[in-house]
C-alpha cells in the first residue's frame, strides 16, 4: 500500500485503522512503512479521498483470498 501524497488531506483516518501501526505522519500527510505493512487494505477502505493505492508487493498472496474449494467444484469468487 502506498499513499498518493498529493491526494492525501492529512485527516488521519487511516492512522488509527492500521493493525500493524505502519502508518505515520510526515509533513502533515500519511506515510506507510512498507516493511511493517501487511497489505490488509484496512487503511484504503477508511480513506475518504482515495489517496491510498494498492501497490501489492506480494501478488501471490492474492491467491489466499479465493473461496475455499471444500467440495472440489473449482469455483472462484
Amino acid at each position: 500500500m502506498k499513499v498518493d501524497r498529493e491526494l492525501c488531506v492529512g485527516c488521519g483516518a487511516c492512522l488509527n485503522l492500521c493493525p500493524r501501526l505502519a502508518i505515520r505522519f510526515i509533513d502533515d500527510k500519511s506515510f506507510i512503512d512498507q516493511v511493517s505493512c501487511i497489505e490488509c487494505g484496512t487503511c484504503r477502505a477508511g480513506c475518504g479521498v482515495d489517496a491510498i493505492l494498492c501497490d501489492c508487493r506480494f501478488p501471490e498472496i492474492l491467491l489466499l483470498n479465493l473461496t475455499s474449494d471444500t467440495y472440489g467444484k473449482g469455483e472462484r469468487s
